[in-house]
C-alpha cells in the first residue's frame, strides 16, 4: 500500500498514479495514466463498508475518495475491495492506472453507488458490467462495446435497445425497470447461441416490440431466450411469422400474452372489439 502523498518512480507503462510534491518546482501535480475511470462515488447516507469486485490484468491505483491510494496488480485473480466509510458524505470513486486491461466491474448490489456509467467509457477490455439496483443514470450507448454481461436492472440509465447492435459479444443482458424504453430497429449480430435477453417493464410500444422481434428473426441465434414482459405492449399480428420461425430455432420467448388489435395501441375506447389481456401467469 503506497500513500496517496507518496512519490514513487515510475513510467506509465507501469500504471503508477501518485499525487505529491514535484521533484523539480514542488507544486502539486498528477502523474497522468493513459486512461482514467471517474464520475461515479458513493452517497454515504449511514456510516459503514462499502465493497466492489475487479478483475482484469494490470496495475491500477484507486481511491475511494478519502484521501488515500491503492496500488493493486491484478494478475487474473479476483480483486475483493472493502472500504469503511465513518461518516456520511459524498466519496469520489477514482480509478487510474491501466483500467483499459480491467474485464470486469461488479458494484455488488449497492444502492449508494451513483454517476453516469460513461465513467467505464475508458475501460475497453470490459466484459462484464454488473450494477445492478445502483442509482447509476446516463445513455447506454456510452458504455463499451466489448460486453458480455451488462446488467443494469432497476438503475436510472436511458437509451435507445438499437444499442445492442454495438455488442456484438453479447452473452446476456437484464435492463428491466430501467428508462431504456424504445427501440427503433436495427441490424442486429448473430450473437453466441443461448444469448439471455431480458428486458421487462420498459414501457415499450407493441411497435418496439414488433420491430424487435422481426430483427431478432432476421438473425441465424439458436435457443435464445427473450423475456419482454410486464410493463410492456403487446405485439401484433405481424409478428406471429417472427415467432414462429424464432420458436423453431429454440428460442423461449416471455411476453405479454395476446397481441394488439390496433397497431401500437393495445385498447381504443368505444370499440367493442377492443381487447385486454393479463400476462400469463
Amino acid at each position: 500500500m503506497l500513500l496517496f502523498n507518496e512519490i514513487k518512480k515510475g513510467t506509465k507503462l507501469q500504471g503508477w498514479c501518485l499525487t505529491g510534491p514535484s521533484d523539480q518546482d514542488r507544486e502539486w501535480s498528477v502523474r497522468q495514466l493513459p486512461t482514467t475511470l471517474s464520475g461515479i462515488w458513493y452517497d454515504v447516507q449511514l456510516p459503514g463498508s462499502r465493497s466492489l469486485m475487479l478483475h482484469g490484468t494490470g496495475i491500477i491505483t484507486m481511491n475511494w475518495g478519502r484521501g488515500s491510494a491503492y496500488q493493486v496488480r491484478f494478475d487474473l485473480l479476483d480483486k475483493h475491495f472493502i472500504t469503511v466509510y465513518p461518516e456520511a458524505g459524498r466519496f469520489d470513486l477514482m480509478i487510474r492506472g491501466e483500467v483499459q486491461k480491467i474485464t470486469a466491474f461488479d458494484s455488488l448490489a449497492s444502492d449508494s453507488l451513483k454517476g453516469e456509467i460513461k465513467a467505464f467509457r475508458n475501460l475497453t477490455a470490459l466484459e462484464v458490467l454488473q450494477l445492478t439496483g445502483s442509482w447509476v443514470t446516463g445513455d447506454i450507448s456510452e458504455l463499451p462495446v466489448t460486453l458480455q454481461q451488462l446488467f443494469l436492472k432497476n438503475t436510472l440509465v436511458h437509451g435507445d435497445l438499437a444499442f445492442l447492435k454495438q455488442l456484438t459479444h453479447l452473452k446476456q443482458i437484464d435492463l428491466s425497470g430501467t428508462l431504456v424504453n424504445t427501440y427503433s430497429s436495427a441490424v442486429l449480430p448473430d450473437w453466441a447461441n443461448g444469448i439471455e435477453l431480458k428486458l421487462r417493464d420498459l414501457h415499450l410500444s407493441a411497435g418496439d416490440i414488433d420491430r424487435l422481434l422481426h430483427d431478432l428473426a432476421a438473425t441465424t441465434t439458436r435457443n435464445g431466450k427473450l423475456d419482454i414482459g410486464g410493463l410492456n405492449s403487446r405485439r401484433t399480428s405481424s409478428t406471429n411469422m417472427a415467432c414462429a420461425a424464432l420458436e423453431a430455432r429454440g428460442w423461449t420467448i416471455i411476453c405479454v400474452t395476446g397481441y394488439a388489435t390496433f397497431g401500437s395501441m393495445d385498447i381504443r375506447f368505444g370499440d367493442e372489439n377492443a381487447r385486454f389481456e393479463e400476462e400469463a401467469a
